[in-house]
């Protein structure tokens, strides 16, 4: 049950990422070189980051847990100027997923393992 709420959050989170990289290199009318590198920024790396914890649940798990709370220290010191209310939802949309997702892998593989390392 656990490991199926993980792989239908994750693959929500980075799914929609990577649609909104290429949705907006659209909007802006940008070249196919700039879809791609858009589609790169962050789409593919929580892409690549979900596929890692998909074959290797310890190893994914962390990075999970890394990229959630790397996420939200950079939005805080990058967007910092930003409404409380959009720090909130933006935070628990690119933020709180992954740490989430990583937290349940973590738990999971613990519960069937007995250890967490």
């Amino acid at each position: 049950m656990h490991i199926w709420l993980f792989r239908i959050l994750s693959v929500a989170w980075a799914g929609f990422w990577l649609w909104y990289g290429v949705a907006w290199a659209i909007h802006e009318r940008l070249p196919w070189q700039g879809i791609a590198l858009n589609a790169l920024r962050p789409g593919l790396i929580f892409v690549a980051i979900v596929a890692i914890a998909w074959f290797w649940p310890r190893l994914g798990g962390v990075l999970l847990v890394l990229s959630g709370f790397v996420l939200a220290a950079w939005y805080g010191i990058y967007f910092g100027h930003m409404p409380t209310s959009t720090k909130l939802f933006a935070l628990s949309t690119i933020a709180l997923p992954p740490l989430v997702c990583g937290l349940i892998l973590l738990w999971h593989r613990a519960s069937r393992t007995g250890t967490v390392a």
